[in-house]
C-alpha cells in the first residue's frame, strides 16, 4: 500500500528526512503477519538478512531471506510456502539511487531463475494443494513484465524507504490518499492523515489512520532522522470485519 500525499498546510513544519543507510553493520529485518484463516488467527513471518554498501552516488543492499515459518492451517500455510519457499538463501543485491529508490538488481535474470526453478520444481515435483499453489505463481510470473519482477522482488523492502528522502510535516500533518485491502479483502480507496507524535532524540513517531468503503487502517511508524529507515511499522488493517495486524522490526543483527 502506497499512500500519495495531499497538499500540506502552509503552517505546517517539514522535517527534512536523510538517505544514510548505515554501512558498518548487517541488519535483521522481520515480518510477522497475523490474520483470520479458517477460523483461527494465523502467524506469519518471514526474516531476511540486510548490508548496505555505497555503490557510486547510491548504494547497494544485499539481501537474502533467511527463514520463514507459519502455524496456519494446510490452506494457508501451503501457499504462503509455495510463494516464499523458492527464495529462501537467495542472495538478491539490489541499486538503490541516492533518495532510496530501488532502481536495477544485480544478475537480475540469473536471479529470476533460481526462483523460478524452485517454483518449478514445487509444481512438477508436488501433487494436491501444493502443486496448485506452484501452478498459480507460475502462471503470475507468466504474466509479469521486467518492472513487474522487480516490483515482486523488492517489494517487501519498499517500507523501509518510505520517508526516505522526502520530508514529514509537523504541525497538522499531511492528508494522504492510497489503496489499501488484505489477502482476503479486494483493495478499496482510503483517505486520511499522516500525523507526527512524536519525537525521542533521532527517532520521529508518525501515526498514519486512512478510512474507505469498509476499510480502516492505522499504521504507526518508528523513523529514524538520521538513516532515513523505518526501524519499525505497526499495521492494523480491518477489511469486511476481517482483522489483519503486521509487525515490521529492523534491527542490528545478533
Amino acid at each position: 500500500m502506497m499512500a500519495i500525499a495531499l497538499a500540506q498546510p502552509v503552517a505546517a513544519q517539514a522535517i527534512a528526512i536523510p538517505f544514510a543507510p548505515p554501512t558498518d553493520r548487517a541488519l535483521t529485518y522481520r515480518i510477522e503477519q497475523h490474520r483470520p484463516l479458517a477460523g483461527k488467527v494465523s502467524a506469519f513471518t518471514a526474516t531476511r538478512d540486510l548490508r548496505f554498501e555505497r555503490a557510486g552516488e547510491g548504494y547497494a543492499l544485499t539481501v537474502t531471506l533467511r527463514a520463514i515459518d507459519t502455524d496456519a492451517p494446510a490452506s494457508g500455510a501451503v501457499s504462503y510456502r509455495a510463494a516464499l519457499g523458492p527464495l529462501v538463501g537467495i542472495a538478491m543485491r539490489f541499486r538503490l539511487d541516492g533518495r532510496g529508490k530501488v532502481v536495477a538488481l544485480d544478475d537480475e535474470e540469473a536471479i529470476w531463475a533460481k526462483v523460478r526453478a524452485g517454483v518449478d520444481a514445487l509444481a512438477t515435483g508436488s501433487d494436491g494443494e501444493r502443486q496448485r499453489a506452484a501452478q498459480k505463481i507460475l502462471a503470475l510470473f507468466d504474466s509479469l513484465s521486467v518492472e513487474g519482477r522487480m516490483s515482486l522482488l523488492a517489494g517487501e523492502l519498499q517500507p523501509l524507504f518510505l520517508f526516505a528522502g522526502s520530508d514529514v510535516a509537523g504541525g497538522a500533518g499531511r492528508g494522504l490518499r492510497s489503496v489499501a485491502g488484505s489477502p482476503l479483502v479486494r483493495p478499496v480507496p482510503v483517505e486520511g492523515a499522516l500525523t507526527l507524535a512524536g519525537q525521542d532524540g533521532d527517532m520521529l513517531d508518525l501515526d498514519e489512520k486512512l478510512a474507505g468503503d469498509g476499510v480502516q487502517v492505522s499504521i504507526k511508524y518508528r523513523l529514524s532522522r538520521v538513516t532515513g529507515l523505518v526501524e519499525s511499522q505497526e499495521r492494523s488493517l480491518i477489511a469486511g470485519g476481517q482483522p489483519l495486524v503486521e509487525s515490521r522490526t529492523l534491527t542490528p543483527a545478533e
